[in-house]
């Protein structure tokens, strides 16, 4: 089945609030490099269309314990600049000493915050780079979070996603179970479930879309567009 007929209605709601979602994650922050570790060559895959270049100026959206922080770093330079919000505490704390341990505290700036209420002002970065979080968020919010990493986007800026999705229109065996579970528990899959970005961005008038599907235990995409000039 073509990605293009996948769209915003075959996306399972989603029960985890961000209240909840934040304590999941603060009580996962201390095994997270450990559970996580398989989804890391898809983030750096994603990194790769993300056209970094030396000077840029990078924010990471819900950048966990800061594996991916560092892999950005490195490629925008020293006259680069990294930025980082997170809702987790905990997840904010690890990550700060991620990178003090490796000396990139000039050039990483993190914060704790909401997605929804992005503290930068319009147009400040080159790249927006966000894994494994839309995948968290009610469907409904995901325009709203999506318009605020737009509206931080320089003209021209690179948005790039990654998360859990599908390559199919009916029901996957994990959505059966998440519906199952997650609505009780909140746990199931870390909270997360498919989702598709690929219609949100294009409803967002953003340019050169494009979407990789990796299948993997649950099914990743990663998907790509520009902010017009």
């Amino acid at each position: 089945m073509m990605d293009e007929e996948l769209t915003e209605e075959y996306i399972v709601r989603a029960p985890v609030s961000p209240e909840r979602a934040r304590e999941i994650y603060d009580r996962a922050s201390a095994v997270y490099d450990v559970v996580g570790y398989r989804s890391i060559g898809l983030k750096r895959q994603g990194i790769s269309v993300a056209r970094l270049k030396e000077g840029d100026k990078v924010l990471e959206i819900g950048f966990g314990t800061g594996q991916i922080l560092l892999e950005l770093a490195r490629e925008v330079g020293e006259r680069g600049e990294v930025h980082g919000i997170e809702i987790s505490p905990k997840m904010l704390e690890r990550a700060m000493g991620r990178v003090k341990k490796y000396g990139l505290s000039n050039r990483v700036s993190l914060r704790l915050g909401d997605a929804r209420r992005l503290p930068y002002d319009d147009s400040t970065f080159d790249v927006v780079f966000n894994s494994y979080m839309l995948d968290l968020i009610d469907t409904p919010e995901i325009p709203q979070i999506l318009s605020e990493f737009k509206r931080v986007l320089k003209p021209g800026g690179r948005l790039v996603l990654v998360n859990v999705s599908k390559n199919r229109k009916k029901l996957t065996l994990y959505e059966r179970l998440y519906k199952m579970c997650a609505g009780r528990c909140g746990l199931f899959g870390g909270g997360c479930r498919p989702v598709l970005t690929k219609p949100f961005l294009e409803k967002l008038g953003f340019q050169n879309i494009d979407r990789i599907y990796a299948e993997n235990i649950t099914g990743t995409e990663i998907v790509w567009g520009d902010k017009p000039e």
